[in-house]
């Protein structure tokens, strides 16, 4: 299963949402890197600033109520407590943060220390760790605890990740465990809840924007499959964008012009057969007037051979020409009529149907086309066996058998063309002037179906139609 959309408003809306997500995407990091550095000046100034009024207010309190002040100083960031050694005072291991958390911790005690004024860097430490959720490594968390001197400690501060530890006047140490917030996800929960609401707002707009470029696209698709298969079909009223627009005119005088030139050319073919009919007539009747009976047999078959081309040609333009409209007719009955009447004509043609089927086409024309075949099939190949099913891709499929000589392969191609005989290889008759497969084909082609010649393995020739299951309504 692709899960590339087939169609124009599923492949837009699929680049717009991924061009979205990699805009979403961009700009997070974007905004992550400018607001970084400053994150980082706040989180400073605001341990700073929290820390400081602690440590002064400690040192100025006697030994006997340091502990109880501190307690009172405890919040749901911060949690205060005093012990003889500084809890600060191993440093954890922070993997790739390390670097950072150093420079940082090292930057917090400076202000701390310039903060208090009477004290030097030795007498405060700082240690930052990498933020408690953050850490997937349990024994570390563990041997981090343990680590330091959290006998006193409340229990909240085992999981903060930045620690202070400032000495107080009496040696002891006043420790303060700090929770800063986490460093902001690239895509908050939020992002992506807006990101959804853009992608939806985008797609109902492509959606409604699309549909007036793809409604006439999609009409001018349905008609030009119509005008493959011959089918006359009024022109298009031009809508749409101007691009849209430039093309339904360019197919209007496309389709203009290909019928004035089938006309034209049918006109023509009239004009050359009005034109010849009187010089053959003439030429017969001279031919009438010949002693020699010989002769004058040779004479006239040839000018009734020459009749017949120019007959039969004209037919085939204007079954080319033809403007028989699309009606839904029924398969088996017309295939059955057809070989009831070259059953009444002494030739041997069967029909075998198991289903009614109704299909759109132009009857006249299809009729000649299985005309020419079955009676083909029965007037070379003995009997005619002619059978209606449908294929695996619900195509309605037509075989004609004969029980011949078949045709050679090499020879397949060729029985369609125009004037082409070849009785050597099925009969020593002669029949027509050779263009009843063309005709037949010419019609299949312009119902939009395909027509295929194969050798029985018993013997006999097969003629495969396939006609598509569905067609344009006109």
């Amino acid at each position: 299963m692709k899960l590339r959309p087939r169609h124009l408003t599923g492949q837009t809306i699929a680049l717009l949402i991924v061009a979205l997500l990699s805009a979403q995407v961009i700009s997070a990091l974007i905004i992550r890197g400018e607001t970084r550095s400053f994150y980082k000046g706040a989180e400073s100034r605001f341990l700073t600033e929290r820390i400081y009024p602690f440590a002064a207010l400690l040192r100025s309190t006697s030994p006997e109520l340091q502990g109880k002040v501190a307690d009172t100083l405890n919040s749901k960031r911060v949690q205060i407590w005093i012990s003889d050694t500084p809890s600060s005072i191993t440093k954890p291991t922070y993997g790739h943060d390390e670097d950072e958390n150093l420079e940082r911790a090292h930057e917090l005690a400076e202000r701390i220390t310039e903060e208090l004024g009477d004290l030097d860097t030795s007498r405060v430490h700082v240690v930052i760790r990498k933020h408690f959720r953050d850490s997937h490594d349990d024994h570390e968390n563990k041997a981090w605890r343990i680590s330091h001197a959290f006998k006193n400690a409340p229990r909240r501060a085992k999981r903060a990740n930045v620690y202070i530890s400032i000495e107080l006047s009496d040696h002891r140490w006043m420790n303060a465990a700090v929770h800063t917030r986490p460093p902001r996800q690239l895509i908050r929960p939020d992002g992506w809840i807006t990101f959804f609401i853009a992608a939806l707002v985008i797609s109902l707009i492509v959606v409604i924007a699309l549909r007036r470029i793809t409604k006439p696209l999609q009409r001018l698709s349905e008609v030009a499959g119509r005008l493959g298969r011959s089918e006359t079909v009024a022109p298009l009223t031009p809508e749409g964008p101007a691009d849209i627009r430039d093309t339904i005119h360019a197919f209007n005088e496309m389709q203009h012009r290909l019928h004035k030139f089938v006309q034209d050319r049918t006109n023509m073919l009239a004009a050359i057969r009005h034109d010849l009919r009187t010089p053959i007539t003439s030429l017969r009747l001279r031919a009438e007037m010949l002693k020699n009976k010989e002769a004058r047999d040779q004479m006239i078959a040839t000018l009734h051979v020459m009749q017949q081309m120019v007959e039969a040609t004209l037919a085939f333009a204007r079954e080319e020409a033809s403007d028989e409209p699309t009606r839904p007719s029924d398969l088996n009955a017309l295939l059955t009529a057809i070989t009831d009447d070259l059953g009444g004509l002494g030739l041997d043609a069967t029909c075998i149907t198991n289903e009614r089927i109704v299909y759109p086409c132009r009857p006249t024309s299809l009729r000649r086309a299985f005309s020419n075949l079955i009676q083909n099939a029965a007037t070379y190949g003995k009997h005619a066996r002619v059978s209606l099913t449908t294929a695996e891709n619900n195509d309605n499929q037509i075989i004609i058998d004969d029980d011949g000589p078949g045709i050679p392969t090499a020879e397949h191609e060729r029985v369609f063309e125009p004037f082409v005989h070849l009785e050597g290889s099925r009969s020593s008759k002669t029949g027509g002037v050779g263009l009843g497969m063309a005709i037949a084909r010419d019609s299949i082609l312009r119902h939009g179906g395909q027509i295929h010649l194969s050798n029985r393995d018993g013997g006999g020739l097969r003629v495969t139609v396939l006609l598509p299951a569905v067609i344009a309504e006109t």
